[in-house]
């Protein structure tokens, strides 16, 4: 998720009491990576539910003001039953958060300004393998300086602009979330299809200030040296609201990938983008759409709407439902996809949780090149058997069950 731009500058707010300033500036984080709003929103914003949740993580919290370096992460291990083409009990990393660990630094240079950075690698808690083979930080690597007047620039490693991953209830998390796994399938598209990571490498990017409740982002994403690559692989802008309760943003991120027949000729792939998120405190609203569209004559378009909410009980229980619908133009290929999950909070950085994901494919549109014959799925499961006349066939509801817990540092 987008948590690593530039946020107001406390000294800016000087008329907050110093308490309410801390607590309102932790309830942004539900805006990670577009952090905070006007004063006025802030002055008036109650504590969130994205308050607690984002604990733990520093450039998303007040600390991202804090002079100094901190080390952060989490570490989050279940245990599962996944049902697809085979059966399979597993033990993974990752069912509500990554596991990682972090280096956060900022430094105030006076006049408003501050340099930050971050350097975050991934890594699987079941097995201690780093999440990228040879790569000590696969997920964050990345200088920023700037203000809460002129806004932040910011290279290297970082979060892609558009919407955040925090719109699906569950962050899109690799192991369990329908809505990721819907959200990047592009292999019933065409060979020109491709979608960019939630990561741009060799980037570039501006947020720009807060204007009242509205800010804007800008991002490219330049090609390895060496590479035969457009100079420019991804381009991406995001048109941001936020008023202390309701995030809102558009966008468009535009990535250039192989073409999977030629493997030489490089083809764009258009994603505009919009979400929405309610966050009332013991109660979190979301929804949202993404609309692929690879630049190759004869691929398909796919669109896809997302519904989420979640309800905290008590303090201590959250309860969670993500739905999903992904159709393919001119095919009749849909996916349905729900996600249903239960929190037990022993603290702000520590819970027991239980996930359930299903997705369930009608239609089949041909696949292409080096993709695999597969249909939308969650986790690592597999669709796709030989039948007992020797023809791939797909197993249409992938589904699997999670047991977990994570703990926040």
């Amino acid at each position: 998720m987008s948590a690593s731009s530039i946020l107001p500058s406390p000294s800016a707010q000087s008329g907050l009491p110093r308490m309410r300033l801390a607590r309102t500036a932790r309830g942004l984080a539900c805006a990670t990576a577009l952090a905070a709003a006007s004063q006025g929103a802030r002055a008036d914003s109650p504590a969130l539910f994205l308050t607690d949740y984002f604990q733990g993580v520093p450039y998303a919290t007040s600390a991202a003001y804090t002079p100094g370096v901190t080390l952060y992460g989490a570490v989050d291990q279940s245990v599962g039953f996944t049902k697809g083409a085979q059966t399979a009990f597993v033990q993974q990393s990752g069912g509500e958060w990554t596991s990682k660990i972090g280096l956060y630094g900022v430094e105030d240079l006076g006049g408003g300004y501050r340099v930050r950075f971050a350097l975050e690698n991934g890594f699987n808690a079941a097995n201690g393998q780093l999440g990228t083979a040879n790569t000590m930080f696969n997920r964050e690597a990345w200088i920023g300086i700037g203000s809460a007047k002129t806004g932040e620039l910011k290279l290297g490693l970082q979060d892609d602009v558009g919407v955040p991953l925090f719109i699906d209830v569950f962050g899109q998390v690799g192991t369990v979330s329908s809505v990721a796994y819907l959200t990047a399938w592009t292999y019933d598209l065409g060979p020109g299809a491709s979608y960019e990571a939630a990561r741009l490498q060799n980037a570039i990017s501006y947020s720009s200030p807060w204007f009242g409740p509205f800010n804007a982002q800008l991002a490219l994403s330049l090609h390895d040296a060496g590479s035969n690559a457009p100079t420019i692989t991804t381009r991406a802008i995001a048109f941001n609201y936020y008023d202390g309760h309701l995030f809102g943003t558009l966008s468009y991120l535009g990535n250039y990938g192989l073409n999977a027949l030629t493997t030489s000729q490089y083809v764009r792939t258009d994603n505009f983008a919009a979400g929405l998120l309610y966050d009332g405190g013991h109660y979190v609203l979301s929804a949202g759409y993404s609309f692929l569209a690879p630049r190759l004559d004869g691929d398909r378009v796919a669109s896809l709407y997302t519904l989420g909410a979640l309800y905290r009980y008590q303090k201590r229980n959250d309860f969670r439902v993500e739905l999903a619908y992904r159709t393919v133009g001119g095919w009749a290929d849909h996916s349905y996809g729900v996600t249903l999950g239960y929190d037990y909070n022993l603290s702000q950085r520590t819970a027991f949780y239980v996930r359930g994901a299903l997705i369930r494919n009608t239609g089949s549109a041909p696949t292409y090149g080096r993709y695999p014959s597969q249909q939308p799925t969650v986790d690592n499961i597999t669709t796709n058997y030989t039948g007992a006349n020797g023809q791939t066939e797909f197993y249409q509801a992938p589904h699997l069950v999670l047991v977990g817990m994570y703990h926040k540092f």
